[in-house]
């Protein structure tokens, strides 16, 4: 998430764009979960409201791992798609150096040292650090994606014959509470998302940005209708639970990439975005302590009329100081690595 610098070409701005973007709604989606938004009655405008930009966040893994196709489709090298991991692996371990005696001292989550350790291996001692565990096995598997894709080079059919089996064995099956086709594959869909993102590095799609963004937003404002009309109380009793993989969310995450990943981007605002899209990763795992720090403060804003209160006095502040405190744990990292790799 954090490897595009401010000394890249132009072209790929958008690319932070869409990072900072899917940061962004990693945010808001924790927001939802920790207000307790699946509990609420799901009735009345508000919640409408409040559910499209829920489904529009459940698109930030998704958006991620697309970002993550599209740059690195190309890399065959599996040293160097292995070496990647180290700079993962040691901002992984940086953050969790800084959120362990948070969460022991400051938020009374206390464990043994040995239990702490346990954690780190475990991807636990993150709230969030399930991501990096994901990542690291994708990782492995991407020089051979990479190669399989290469064997198959500019064949459109064949491209489209890949995207459609990986959309059936991860997407389809979460469309409707009936089992219409296999779900056993379903734990598979970064590779899916990934997949999609080299695709449209190859092919090159082309789309309006505004018709893009228009097409995400129906998608999220169908799927909340629904969710409004269904007759369930609360979201947490609705059949099927709309989740990253399922095909509804791949909808909106190709449409807000593709509307976006050619989109212009000016010069000082390109050097902001390479700036603030270089802490997105670190910054996403050192969000969980601000969550469980921010949220416990406003208990009582749970109300749907509430939430733009929280976006604006909890959400972006915890986007912000988290993206701050990524940017710092990636030049750290970016320090320890490069040491480790120059010639002694």
């Amino acid at each position: 998430m954090g490897d595009i610098k401010a000394s890249i070409p132009k072209r790929y701005a958008s690319i932070d764009l869409l990072r900072c973007l899917a940061f962004l709604f990693v945010v808001i989606f924790h927001s939802f979960l920790n207000i307790g938004h699946s509990f609420v009655t799901q009735d009345g405008f508000s919640v409408w409201i409040a559910d499209v930009f829920r489904f529009l966040s459940i698109s930030c893994i998704g958006l991620y791992l697309m970002i993550s196709g599209y740059l690195r489709c190309n890399n065959t090298s599996i040293v160097s798609c292995y070496r990647g991991l180290v700079s993962v692996l040691v901002g992984y371990l940086l953050t969790c150096m800084v959120v362990i005696p948070v969460r022991h001292f400051l938020l009374d989550q206390v464990k043994t040292f040995t239990e702490w350790i346990e954690s780190i291996f475990k991807f636990t001692a993150i709230s969030y650090g399930w991501y990096v565990e994901m990542f690291i096995g994708l990782s492995l598997l991407i020089p051979f994606i990479n190669m399989a894709l290469k064997y198959i080079g500019e064949n459109k059919k064949h491209m489209y014959v890949l995207a459609a089996a990986l959309l059936f064995m991860t997407a389809l099956p979460g469309i409707t509470t009936k089992e219409i086709a296999p779900d056993y594959w379903r734990i598979a869909y970064p590779i899916t998302y990934y997949v999609l993102g080299a695709i449209v590095r190859k092919l090159q799609p082309e789309i309006s940005t505004w018709l893009g963004l228009l097409e995400a937003f129906m998608m999220a404002g169908l799927m909340a209708l629904y969710t409004i009309s269904s007759g369930v109380r609360t979201y947490k009793e609705q059949k099927p639970q709309f989740e990253f993989q399922d095909l509804w969310i791949v909808f909106i995450v190709f449409f807000l990439f593709i509307s976006l990943y050619r989109v212009s981007i000016p010069d000082k605002l390109a050097k902001v975005l390479a700036f603030m899209s270089s802490g997105c990763f670190c910054g996403y795992l050192i969000s969980s302590v601000f969550d469980a720090y921010f949220y416990k403060l406003v208990p009582q804003w749970k109300n749907p009329d509430d939430y733009f209160l929280i976006f604006i006095c909890v959400t972006i502040p915890i986007y912000i100081a988290s993206m701050l405190c990524g940017v710092i744990l990636q030049k750290i990292t970016d320090l320890i690595v490069r040491r480790k790799r120059t010639p002694k």
